[in-house]
């Protein structure tokens, strides 16, 4: 004789879903958008997902002091902790209700009184409302599809009205335009000609546009580092650091798919989403490679022209992460730097046909950007910092520290209360020509690297 089971309970997609989000954003492998525009074919509510995984890190502080002292995790240890923290998320900052009859949503159901009393023991901590942001949202045409043009035409013939600012000397002027954009206005950033500017509430979840990759969701100061970079079409690129791929698919369309691009990731699941990425947008002269780029060199990418370091650091200038910027962990920082500099100079030395290489970070800290330039300029022989400024073609007010003299006015700054736009760092290093030098090299390194090679290379072995 059978028993009469009951229908297994399964927690909804959504929580699933936004449990991976969340995990893989703690993880590093993208920001918040990426990761939920990456799974939008798990969970069509795309708006919903972002909601749910934001309120989660702004309320983090106030989770893990919850779970911290009613232990939830440890009394429930078969559950996957990323979905109890979701459900907290959704139970006391989000819907305010749990309607599912899961274990796990039981338990959490369990302790909202719980939650409750602690929480109004403690003060209360005001957090960034993400729906008055002043950032405006930027598209970047994905040009492998359609032109610039042709891109405008179709949002002007949806209704959407354009508004224009042609002075480029005028940086100012043109912030003005920016923040003063209305509903159903939009307009073309000064800088990127492929970027487009619309205002702060425009939700592009839906939009045909980005659903086919016409349109690429990328912020403003993410497309810098490969605008100054500018490699031409039939260039070779190396990208060291390409995951998630923003910036891949942008090289490809400033290569028009002529040439390649080596797009380097070391963690398979970024490559993963690396695949998703440019595959949407159709970048056909992108070649991955799921390995150390500290394992490469010219063997592995001959004839690598055009070089992209975009490495790991702290996250410091991302308004989604804005916290970080005021909590400074100096051990952290000091590890991502050494990492930086390795991977700078690996850049700087093992590809000889190397013309331009592009250093940025996403971060605001001077250790992970004007630090780790000086660091690697110092002792190299064969490349040049050069003026960030007059790569840009167009006014600019936010450039390095000037604790570092001329190199800090020659890296270039994206600050978001300034620029309306992430926090970003960029400098931009070019190959000495025949009879020039490195302005900013140490002599004394050099003069001791030089007697030390000297004093060794006479010594006989044995």
């Amino acid at each position: 004789m059978f028993e009469n089971k009951q229908p297994k309970r399964r927690l909804a997609r959504l929580y699933k879903v936004a449990a991976i989000i969340a995990k893989e954003y703690s993880e590093g492998l993208g920001s918040i958008k990426q990761l939920v525009y990456a799974k939008r074919d798990k969970h069509p509510r795309i708006q919903a997902l972002y909601a749910l995984v934001n309120t989660l890190y702004q309320r983090k502080d106030e989770i893990q002091r919850l779970l911290k002292k009613t232990q939830l995790l440890e009394s429930e240890s078969r559950a996957d902790p990323w979905v109890i923290k979701i459900l907290i998320t959704e139970l006391l900052y989000g819907k305010k209700v749990l309607s599912g009859q899961t274990k796990i949503e039981q338990t959490i159901k369990g302790y909202e009184q719980i939650f409750k009393a602690h929480l109004s023991d403690s003060i209360e901590v005001p957090v960034k409302d993400e729906t008055v942001s002043t950032k405006p949202k930027y598209v970047r045409v994905n040009t492998l599809k359609k032109t610039v043009e042709e891109a405008i035409e179709a949002f002007t013939d949806e209704g959407w009205h354009l508004i224009r600012h042609s002075d480029k000397t005028d940086y100012n002027g043109f912030i003005e335009k920016v923040a003063a954009l209305k509903d159903g206005e939009f307009m073309v950033d000064m800088h990127v000609p492929r970027l487009l500017i619309f205002p702060p509430r425009t939700h592009f979840y839906n939009h045909p546009a980005y659903k086919n990759g016409t349109v690429i969701l990328q912020d403003k100061a993410s497309c810098l580092p490969v605008h100054l970079l500018a490699p031409p079409p039939g260039s070779t690129v190396l990208d060291m650091c390409a995951a998630p791929g923003m910036k891949t698919t942008q090289l490809a369309a400033a290569l028009t798919n002529q040439g390649v691009v080596y797009a380097v990731e070391r963690d398979t699941k970024r490559v993963g989403i690396l695949k998703h990425i440019v595959g949407s947008s159709e970048a056909t002269c992108v070649k991955i490679i799921n390995k150390d780029v500290l394992d490469c060199a010219k063997k592995d990418f001959p004839g690598v022209e055009y070089i992209l370091v975009d490495p790991s650091c702290s996250g410091s200038g991302m308004t989604e992460r804005s916290t970080e910027a005021e909590n400074k962990d100096l051990a952290r920082l000091e590890k991502l730097a050494g990492f930086q500099i390795l991977i700078l100079r690996s850049a700087l030395t093992r590809y000889p046909d190397a013309k331009r290489v592009a250093y940025s970070t996403c971060s605001l800290h001077p250790e992970e950007n004007e630090e780790v330039v000086r660091q690697v300029l110092e002792t190299n022989y064969n490349f040049k910092l050069v003026d960030a400024k007059k790569l840009l073609n167009s006014a600019w007010n936010s450039f390095g520290s000037s604790d570092y003299g001329e190199m800090g006015e020659f890296c270039l700054y994206a600050r978001p209360d300034e620029d309306l736009t992430n926090g970003f760092f960029v400098a931009i290093f070019e190959r000495l020509e025949e009879g020039e030098q490195n302005k900013f090299l140490n002599n004394r390194i050099s003069n001791f690297k030089n007697t030390y090679m000297r004093q060794t290379s006479g010594k006989s072995v044995g």
